[in-house]
């Protein structure tokens, strides 16, 4: 649908996103899309017509409500497409705003936001305080992570196609799986899913090929059974290519799933890894994913994340940022989707909590019963997929 240019306030407010917390699904689109192009700023705006209210920022900056005639963003929401300003000191739209007069602000991006029936909503921004120029590959890559900022937003929309019901409390849903086996004796996977609705749009899998252990956990955007099909889709098609390494795997899945129109229609989160039981070894590949946590024996922790965009949203010359480790006795892997993260504050500190209470569960089971709870007792309007790995 054609995007109506400038902002809707009635869409606005039926998102319901103004003045609410930080949430890691956000923030990891600003993360990645700060790392990637190498800005002082990338931050997700929600925007009416009087105020730019910025929902996702670095830790160490406070932006909170800017006056839109005081922002970039005011002009950006009139544009059909990404607003770049090389300088705004040297712009005469912008050289006497506050953003660039008070704040020192030179550089700005911004690709504005729109609902599913084209009302303009919000912003995701590249902001600098040195003047700079997108290349034509940088602009390609700024209009990717703007398409997953704007899906991430229009899941909070209830009159969008595919939409979920509205935020109700889990305990509402339908019941949780778990699945659990041993592998090649020293590791063992466990796996809880709590669907959103009947069908989950999280998916996760496992399989032994000799001393190695492939593992995927994939979150398509979406709910419903057309997600939830296309999930499975994935999952399997990576499992097939378990002879491959992640990287490897993961080229030929994305070959596969560009004649696939729905490939071009949504696009999916996704961690996998293979395992090598005799040497610990761990090699995987993170698709935007970035919610997958290394306990380890010792006390310590790391995330397991790349730069990767999610699948259906990388440009084609881009290259599959690898990653290894090693684990030991001891050692636990977790990997979840990020409605997990609902269970607790629903920023990436909660991938810490969550960490925690593994720590301190000892076993998965017990583990997963204590978040079964926690998904009961809260408000999460997502599929919640958890994924333990313990190596004996």
């Amino acid at each position: 649908m054609t995007p109506q240019l400038d902002v809707n306030d009635d869409a606005v407010t039926r998102l319901g996103l103004m003045d609410t917390a930080p949430e890691e699904r956000f923030d990891r689109i600003t993360r990645l899309a700060r790392e990637m192009f190498d800005v002082d700023y990338a931050v997700v705006n929600v925007v009416n017509s009087e105020t730019v209210f910025t929902k996702s920022q670095p830790a160490e900056s406070d932006f909170r409500h800017t006056p839109i005639e005081d922002s970039f963003c005011g002009e950006a929401v009139k544009q059909p497409a990404v607003l770049e300003v090389r300088d705004g000191r040297a712009d005469p739209r912008f050289a006497d705003r506050a953003i660039v007069a008070e704040h020192g602000i030179r550089f700005y991006a911004g690709f504005p936001i729109h609902t599913d029936a084209g009302e303009t909503v919000g912003t995701l921004c590249l902001l600098d305080t040195s003047p700079r120029d997108l290349s034509d590959a940088d602009r390609d890559a700024f209009e990717r992570f703007g398409l997953w900022a704007q899906a991430e937003m229009r899941m909070d929309d209830p009159g969008a196609s595919g939409a979920g019901p509205g935020p109700v409390p889990a305990a509402s849903v339908a019941p949780a799986v778990r699945d659990d086996r041993l592998a090649a004796g020293e590791v063992r996977l466990a796996a809880l899913a709590i669907p959103y609705g009947q069908v989950s749009g999280d998916r996760s899998s496992w399989q032994q090929v000799g001393d190695r252990i492939i593992v995927t956990l994939a979150d398509v955007m979406g709910k419903g059974e057309e997600a939830g099909g296309f999930a499975e889709e994935l999952i399997g098609a990576l499992q097939q290519r378990a002879h491959l390494d992640p990287v490897e795997a993961m080229l030929s899945v994305e070959d596969y799933a560009r004649h696939d129109k729905r490939y071009r229609e949504t696009f999916a989160t996704l961690f996998h890894a293979v395992i090598e039981t005799r040497s610990g070894r761990v090699a995987y590949v993170d698709a935007g994913h970035g919610l997958t946590l290394l306990l380890r024996a010792d006390g310590t922790s790391e995330r397991l994340s790349s730069r990767n965009l999610p699948l259906g949203l990388r440009p084609s010359d881009a290259e599959w940022e690898a990653g290894e480790t090693v684990v030991g006795h001891g050692d636990l892997i977790i990997s979840v989707s990020d409605g997990a993260l609902d269970a607790y504050d629903s920023t990436l500190d909660s991938l810490r909590l969550i960490g925690e209470d593994l720590r301190r569960a000892t076993e998965p089971d017990a583990f997963f019963d204590e978040l079964s709870i926690r998904v009961s007792e809260h408000v999460v309007d997502d599929d919640v997929t958890a994924v333990v790995i313990s190596v004996r």
